[in-house]
């Protein structure tokens, strides 16, 4: 059973509208910590960058992706990482031990 058990990830994302340090800023960590998954998040305004440590049984960088897309006003992308849809296994073995 270890072949199931995720550790933990780190993935980056590029973060473009940001306005400000501050409230942008805050509002991207916001978003994300509440997140089931997310570990943490630091973001850096002058590279427009977050960096997300997730757990990858339970959520993925794609799905990081949407929910910062679709909860802010920023354009979000993956940084370095291409996108690709999740396995049948891996999206079985994450959702039978998300419930």
């Amino acid at each position: 059973l270890a072949f199931l058990a995720a550790g933990d990830k780190t993935t980056s994302l590029k973060v473009k509208g940001m306005a400000c340090q501050y409230s942008c800023v805050n509002k991207v960590k916001t978003v994300l910590i509440d997140v089931d998954g997310i570990k943490s998040c630091n973001v850096n305004f002058e590279t427009s960058t977050a960096t997300v440590s997730f757990d990858e049984a339970k959520i993925t960088p794609a799905e990081i992706r949407k929910i910062l897309s679709k909860k802010t006003d920023f354009e979000v992308s993956l940084e370095n990482e291409p996108e690709k849809e999740e396995s049948f296994i891996k999206s079985f073995f994450r959702k039978l031990f998300k419930s």
